[in-house]
Order: structure tokens, then sequence, then C-alpha cells
């Protein structure tokens, strides 16, 4: 079988092409032809096919092109089922791709030993492969077009390679007209340029030969703004004096020095390579661009944490490079297994002279004479020089050759940031996708027994790292009683994890190992303090409590941890930066831990930096309510520390947001230890953010866990202190009823200790339970006495939040004039305090009350401020301003805004789950219908929806104003019986308003 891909796809068996059928089929086998011995997932197909516009049945019709093309082959064999990808199996010889790579290197072998003849022979087999540009007609594709823009590159390397031969061998004359039109079709190739200025001088045509600098040097001028590089420009200034280096008899165009030796030091490039396909394309482009002789050499520096594929990454590169480099390729590790003791820059350069023919006796031993030595022989010469697994700079820096014709790819653990002009490469954990087609490449069909949760199991808990992935395809090989579940299993115990991803010299525990070992001591702690967390990520202040050190020495740690890529800057919200494990790493520090860290100083650890969380929350608490909403001691926390890590312009409550994941499981972790105490107030502390965000579920888990671990210690005032949270929770989600017992039970357990303050809290809320259950006037007595006995004790800002119930109960009771002149005396004050939240929430009862009053004008002051202020009670606030200016254009009889705005305020509470602010929306919306009779049967469906969700939460005031809307709306739609009917509903819930 003979695959064509250099030109249009073709397909031959024993000389006869066979038909291929649809174009989509044609496209299937050509991206299978690109990963020729290696499997393409369907998805992978199916996105070439189709991209972004797959049908439903994308992965059936797959199999239907893959069967059909099968049959187009003749030979079902060759393309086979592996897990859920296909691969296609074809010889090297069998693809002309791969036969054009081989021949090519076969040609500079011949030219490295002296063979002109037989290596311009080779290039030239090698170039009659091409019947076109590679994968012509289909090359376009987004899974093609890389490919076909590597061989395209490949092919015009190989030309000039081969011209080069044919000016050694004196073939001038012959090139003239070839060089002619190459320079045309590639006007931007100085290499051509050179070669047609070279060809042109040798046949005696010196003139033409500077006209054609002048050509290339206006194409370049008008079409980049660029001059010529260096080597056109200095075979320019030869030309014009007639140097005597231009005879070909000299053969000194290039120095004599492609007789020296080429080294060729890569080691193997792995054979089941996969996954980074974007960083080997980045890699490959800054190595294959041109470069003036006095340019820099171009460095690339690939760094990543231990495991991630550094080493297979540059080695793969680096073979695929060889056509571009073709006078040698340099290898060296420079930890020789030891991070402690790297190799000397002096090692490597002797073991690189002798590489380069340098005879053992001739190399010096003067460490800078062997660098002079070194970059005079790399000098003109195109030779790529890769240096893996690089201490840090300082032992790079020597190694790297002072000619623009060389290249370097180093890599390191470290991100080498001090080589200036180094192009950057940064290795991650592999994509889902990637990390299960390199699992499907490396197990061969071991796979096939696995289910889709099994295999995604396995990329989890290998972290998606490369070193971890290969180890378990190696113990799947090797092991053939194992099944996938067998290895899941194993892996699924952290605390053996680490065991279990070895496979003879192959250890992810190992590579960690070698990172660690080389930290200083204060880091090496706090790598090991910060594993124990269950957070899944932390700010600066974190580690600054894990260690109990300043922020600056924890900032410069950290930095040391990053820079190392032991741990990773996961993202920067709100100006700030957080770091993070992912699984493997933090399963090393863990261990670690257990093995150089007594009990109790890990136990400290984590407490403080639970105590430290516990001090942002009392933090966002202060900025949020104008107070501690639940006397929690979290100044004993270093609350300075925290605060001064924080950013000034961000609000504190944002920052806490960030915290909601560590909160949840700081509130586990102090329960696993059996901190009571510090459980219970973190769980509280969360209550602002649950309430204001909404996050129902982090708030009940929290709750649940703290008040399991409170009646187990006989931590009576934490009970009470969280029952007081859980009524927040339930009124929230609008359980008034069950909100008000705990409430209660919760006055009960602060007089069973004699906790006063306790006390005078939990009834400053019972307002806010009596509202809504229609009993009014225990509503305003409650919230007046709350709110002496609070500021008689110096706590205005609870004073101000107990007493806005009695504006609401006072507007809700009739009593507008009232309401206002309440609700007026709260925003003053909440604006004295500082407390915006109450700012927010009573400028919308204000101006509630103002409408009432017939006062639009103030009532859009207050709606103003409402507005300003509504970012601060959280995802509520886009309800209270849709719903404030959808009352107000009502009022106004602006009635087409009304209902925009009214209908924005529906999708809100729905969107919020929030059944009382919905009922709320609906029950104006009924006013806005009222004025018009078109959609009196839409309202009646509404209004029929606000009753059941009014009588869903037991809110009788709601109730009572839903019934009355509808009972006017059946009168206007002629229904008297109904109206009457509605109109006594409405009077039975109006008896419960008391």
């Amino acid at each position: 079988m003979d695959f064509g891909v250099l030109g249009p796809l073709r397909v031959r068996r024993d000389e006869v092409a066979l038909g291929l059928g649809t174009p989509k089929a044609r496209v299937l086998l050509a991206v299978l032809l690109c990963r020729a011995g290696r499997p393409v997932s369907g998805d992978a197909l199916a996105e070439a096919i189709w991209g972004g516009e797959r049908p439903k049945s994308a992965a059936k019709n797959v199999q239907t092109y893959v069967h059909r093309l099968r049959q187009h082959l003749g030979d079902p064999g060759r393309i086979t089922l592996e897990g859920r990808g296909y691969r296609l199996h074809a010889a090297r010889d069998e693809v002309d791709a791969a036969r054009f790579e081989d021949m090519a290197e076969a040609a500079r072998t011949a030219l490295a030993e002296g063979e002109l003849e037989r290596s311009r022979r080779l290039f030239g087999e090698a170039l009659d492969l091409w019947r076109g540009p590679a994968f012509a007609g289909i090359a376009e594709l987004p899974a093609l077009a890389a490919e076909a823009a590597r061989l395209d590159e490949l092919r015009l390397g190989v030309v000039e390679e081969r011209i080069d031969v044919d000016l050694r061998l004196g073939r001038h004359g012959e090139l003239l007209g070839e060089l002619t039109a190459l320079t045309m079709e590639h006007p931007f190739r100085e290499r051509m340029w050179a070669h047609l200025m070279l060809a042109l001088y040798r046949c005696g045509r010196r003139a033409d030969a500077l006209l054609a600098y002048l050509r290339a040097r206006g194409v370049l001028a008008e079409e980049t703004g660029l001059e010529p590089g260096q080597q056109l420009r200095e075979l320019h200034q030869a030309v014009l004096g007639e140097d005597p280096a231009l005879d070909p008899a000299t053969e000194a165009g290039d120095g004599g020095r492609r007789n020296a030796t080429v080294a060729r030091m890569l080691p193997p490039a792995l054979g089941d390579f996969s996954g980074q396909q974007a960083e080997l394309a980045a890699v490959e482009a800054v190595l294959r661009a041109d470069r003036a002789d006095d340019a820099p050499a171009a460095v690339v520096t690939v760094s990543g944490p231990g495991g991630v594929g550094k080493t297979a990454l540059a080695v793969q590169a680096a073979h695929r490079l060889r056509s571009a480099y073709p006078d040698g390729q340099l290898y060296a590790g420079l930890a020789a297994g030891a991070r402690t003791r790297p190799v000397s820059p002096a090692t490597v350069l002797g073991r690189f002279l002798r590489a380069l023919g340098v005879p053992a006796t001739a190399v010096p031993d003067d460490p800078e004479e062997r660098a002079d030595l070194y970059r005079d022989l790399l000098a003109e010469r195109r030779i790529l020089v890769v240096l893996d697994d690089a201490f840090d700079e300082e032992q790079v820096t020597p190694l790297l050759p002072a000619s623009g014709t060389c290249g370097v790819i180093a890599t390191g653990r470290v991100r080498l940031a001090g080589l200036g002009g180094a192009h950057r490469v940064e290795l991650r954990e592999m994509s889902e996708a990637d990390s299960l087609e390199m699992l499907r490449t490396t197990t061969d069909g071991r796979l096939a027994s696995a289910t889709p949760a099994e295999l995604a199991d396995l990329v989890r808990l290998c972290a998606r790292l490369p070193l971890a992935l290969r180890i378990v395809g190696a113990l799947l090989l090797s092991r053939p009683h194992w099944r996938p579940a067998d290895l899941v299993a194993q892996l699924a115990d952290e605390q053996y994890r680490l065991d279990a991803l070895r496979y003879r010299d192959l250890e992810v525990r190992t590579s960690l190992g070698l990172s660690y070992e080389v930290l200083r001591p204060e880091a090496r702690r706090l790598f090991r303090l910060l594993g124990l967390l269950e957070a899944p990520d932390f700010p600066l202040w974190a580690a600054a409590a894990a260690v109990d050190t300043d922020l600056r020495t924890a900032r410069d740690l950290l930095d040391e941890l990053v820079d190392i890529h032991l741990l990773d800057v996961v993202g920067t919200p709100n100006g700030q930066a957080r770091y993070g494990f992912h699984d493997l790493t933090r399963a090393y520090a863990r261990e670690r831990a257990e093995a150089e860290d007594p009990a109790q100083a890990r136990e400290g650890a984590v407490v403080r930096v639970l105590g430290a969380l516990l001090a942002l929350t009392d933090i966002a608490d202060r900025d949020h309510m104008g107070q501690n909403m639940f006397q929690r001691d979290a100044a004993r926390w270093h609350p300075d520390r925290v605060e001064a890590s924080l950013p000034p312009s961000a609000a504190r409550m944002e920052l806490l947001d960030a915290e909601r994941v560590p909160l949840v499981a700081g509130v586990r972790q102090a329960a696993d230890l059996g901190r009571d105490e510090l459980c219970w107030e973190l769980a509280v502390g969360g209550h602002a953010l649950f309430e204001t965000r909404r996050y129902f579920d982090d708030w009940h888990e929290c709750y649940g866990t703290a008040m399991a671990l409170a009646k187990a210690a006989g931590n009576v005032r934490g009970r009470a202190r969280l029952l007081i949270s859980m009524a927040g929770l339930r009124y929230t989600r609008r359980r008034y009823g069950p909100a008000e017992e705990s409430n209660t039970e919760a006055m009960s357990l602060f007089e069973q200790i004699d906790d006063r303050r306790g006390y005078l809290e939990a009834l400053s809320n019972a307002p806010f339970f009596l509202v809504p259950n229609g009993r009014l006037t225990e509503a305003i007595t409650a919230g007046r006495e709350a709110y002496e006995r609070l500021n008689a004790g110096g706590q205005a800002a609870a004073a101000l939040h107990a007493y806005s119930q009695v504006g609401l109960a006072h507007l809700q009771a009739g009593r507008p004039g009232v309401a206002a002149e309440v609700l007026a005396e709260i925003v003053a004050g909440a604006r004295k305090e500082g407390v915006r939240t109450l700012v927010a929430r009573d400028t919308y009862w204000l101006g509630q009350a103002q409408i009432a009053l017939g006062l639009p004008g103030q009532a859009e002051e207050s709606f103003n401020e409402l507005t300003a202020y509504a970012r601060d009670i959280g995802s509520s606030g886009a309800f209270y301003t849709a719903h404030a200016w959808g009352c107000l254009h009502l009022a106004r009889g602006e009635y087409a805004d009304a209902r925009r705005r009214l209908r924005e305020a529906v999708e809100v509470a729905r969107a919020l789950h929030d059944p009382m602010f919905e009922a709320r929306a609906l029950v104006e919306l009924l006013d806005v219908r009222l004025y018009d009779r078109d959609e009196l049967s839409a309202a009646s469906a509404e209004g029929e929806r606000a009753v059941e969700v009014a009588r869903g939460i037991e809110y009788p005031y709601l109730l009572a104003g839903v019934l009355e809307k509808l009972a006017r709306l059946q009168a206007a739609a002629g229904d008297a019986e109904g109206a009457e009917l509605l109109e006594g509903q409405a009077v039975g819930a109006r008896v419960k308003i008391c």
C-alpha cells in the first residue's frame, strides 16, 4: 500500500489507484495519516470533518465513514478501533511523507561523510516524491493545516539543502533558472537569494549578482520594512570586492565547516508522544525562523513541574528540527540525577567539544577557553543545542552559542526567566482529551474493558500528569491480570497514591522529590504545611498564617515554590493572587509533612490558617453590616495581617466570596480536628456571604457539620449561634415558620447560659419572622424593644437592622406616613454608620412608602440611592432595583415601562428561586394588566401563579394583595361572581393580619 499526502491525497495498492469515496471520507483518511500509527479520537475526527457544526449523528457517521474506508482500502485491518478512537496502521515506507523525511536525513548523513554525489541523488529522490503542496485541496482544514504547513516548510528546506550540494559540486550554471523561479515564488527566503547571487557570480555575471541583491533588498524593504540579514549583506560585500572565498574551488562560502564532525547526540524520541501539540508547534516556529549570523542564537525555554513532559517535548521538537539544523544536534542532561549537585558548565563543554571532533587531548582545561572554542566551532554552523533539566540561568549561560545560525532548547523546573530574549514555553498538566489519548496510546488496547467513568477516574487520579499517565500505562502492560478498575481502586487512596505510581525507574515521588530537595528549609516547611489544607487554593495571608510569619516573608517563600512549579498561581480575583497544588503535588506535600512535622505542629498550622479565614469573615461582616454579626472572637487570629494583605480598593465581601470553597472545606477540617469552637465560628462567619450570594447548599452544609460537632462537644453557645444562622437560612428561603422556631430555640439556649448579648441578637431577629406572618403589632413592639436595648448597648448597626421591620410593619398596616418617618430615620442612621446593606434595603422600602403617600419625586430620589447601593445586597439587588423602578413607573402611569421593569423583576425572582420576590412582582404586574384590557387572559394566569406562590410561603399580606387585584381583574372581565369569591378570600387573608 502506498499512501500519498505530498500533493493531492492518493492511495495506491500494487501501483493501482484506489477510490476513497466521499470528500468526508478523504478528510477522515487524511487526519488518520497525519497521526499514522497512533489512535485518533472519534471526537477529533468529527471536529475535522464538520468543524463546529457537527450533526447529532456525528459519532455514528464517523463509524460509517470508517467502515466504507476499510472497504475501499480492501484491508479491514488497516484501520482498527481502539477505545473511542481509530488507528491507521501504515509502515514508514508506505507513507510518502515519512519516506521523504527518511531520505532527506540519509542525504544529510551522506553529506556529512563527504559523499556529495550520493547526497545530491538522495535529496533529488526525496523531492521527486512531491506532486504538489501537501494535502492539496484540503490543506486549509484546521485539522490538517499545521501538518501541511510543516511538510511544505520541510520541502523548501530540503530544496535549499540540495542547492547547497549542487553549488559545492560546481553546478551553478544549471541552477540559474530554478533559482530565478524560486526567488520569485519565495521572495522572503534570503537563503535562496544568496544561492542565486552565488550562482550568478560563479557564472561570471557579477553585475547580475549585484542586481539580484538589490531586488532582494527592495522586496524586503517594501513588504516588511527590513534590511537584508547579515549573511546576505556580507555576500553582497564579497561580490563587490570579488572575494576569492567565493571561488567554487575553495568552498569557502561555508568556511570549510561542512567537513567538521556532525554531532548527533539526541536521545531517541518517544514513539508514543502525544498531547502538547500547541507547545510543540511554538518551539518549532521559533527555532525554524530565519536569523542573521550576528543575531543572538534563538533560545526557547521549556519550564514546568516534574513529570509534566519537558524532556519528551524538547527531544521530540529537536528530532523534528533536524532538517533546520543539519550541522548537528548537541544534548546534555544538566541535573545528573541530583538537584543539589548539578553538572558544571565546564563538564558539559568538554563533552560538546569532543562530540564536535575536538580530540580529548586538545580540550582546554580552563572553562573560559572551553567556552571560546565551543562558540568558535558553532559560529556560522546550523546546530541545535538541547540543555535538559537546567538548575538555573548561571548553569545555562556558558553553554549558549553566539551565532544566530544556532538554536537552543533549555528545559528546567525553574522558569529560567533571566535568559534575556528567550521565548518561554510553560507546560501544564495535559487536557483531559490528551490524557485519555496518551493512556490509550501507551496501553496497547488494555483499556478495552474500562468504562468511561473508570477512564475519567484514572486521568483525574493521575492529575493529568504525563509521567503518572505513562506509569499507569506501563503497569497495565506489565501486569496482564490487572484491570483498569484495579488501578483506580489503588490510586483512590490518597495515602498510598504515590506508592502506586511507580514502575521500575519511573516514579512520581522521585520526580517531585528532586524539586523539593533544592528548596530552602523555610520554603520546604511552607510547602509541607500548605499541603495539609483541604482548600483547593489559598491567598497570601493563608501562607503567612501557616508558618506564622509576616506577609513579605510569606510572599518570598511562595515565589520560590511557584518558580520551581511546586505551586501554581491559579488566578488573581480582585487583584489578589491565589495559589494551588495539583493533586499529586499535594499528596507529596502531605507525605513529607507526616514524615517531618510532629502532629502538634501540623494541627497548629491548619488551625492558624482557619483562624485567619475567620478573621477575614469578621472583616467582611464589619464592612458589609457594620458589625460582627455573631460575636466571634476573630481578633485572636491576626486580623491586621489579613487586612494588610487585601487589595485596598476591593470590597471585603467580594474577597470573602473568593474564599467560599475554602470556607466550606475549612468547616469540615475544623470538625475533623474536633475544634468545635472554631468550627461553629467559621460556619456562622459565612452567614452574610451565603445570604447575599444565596449559596444555600453551602450554608446548610456548614450548619449541619458545625451543629453535629457542637452538640457532641456540649457547646451550648455554639448551638445557639448556629440556630440564629439557620433561622437566617430559613428566612431567606421564605420558610418563615421554621425560621421563627430556630430563632426561638436560640433565645432559649442563650437564656440557659445567661448570654444576654446573644439573647438580644436573637430578639432583634424576631420582627423579621413576625411581619410575614401578619403579626404586625407584635413586630412593631419587638422591633422597638430591640432597637432601644441594642442602642443602649452600643450596637447601633444591629439596632437599625431590627428597627427596619418596624417601618415595614407600619407600611403593611396601611400607615405609610409613619413608615416613611421610621425608614428615613433608619436610612440616615445607616449612612452615618456606613452600613451599605441597610442603606440599599431600606431606601427600597422608603421609596415604596413615598409612592403610597403620592410622592413619586421623593421615591425617585430614594430609588436612585438604592440603585447606587444595590450591589451591596448581593444577588437580591437586581430584584430590588427592577421592582422599585417598575412600581414608580406604575405610579406615574407609565405602563409600558412599568410592564418591562416588573417583568424583569419576575425573571430575576425566578432565577433566584425566591417565591416571595416573585409574588411581590406579580402583584404589581396585575395592576399593569388592569390598564390593558387586551391582556386580561394573561393576567388571570399570572394571578393564579401569584396566589399559589403566596399561599406556599404563608405570607397573608401578599396573599391578600394578590386576591384583591385578581378580584378587580375578574370584575373588569365581567365575572362578578368570581370577583365576589376572590374578595371573600382576600378578607380571610386580611383577618390574619393583626
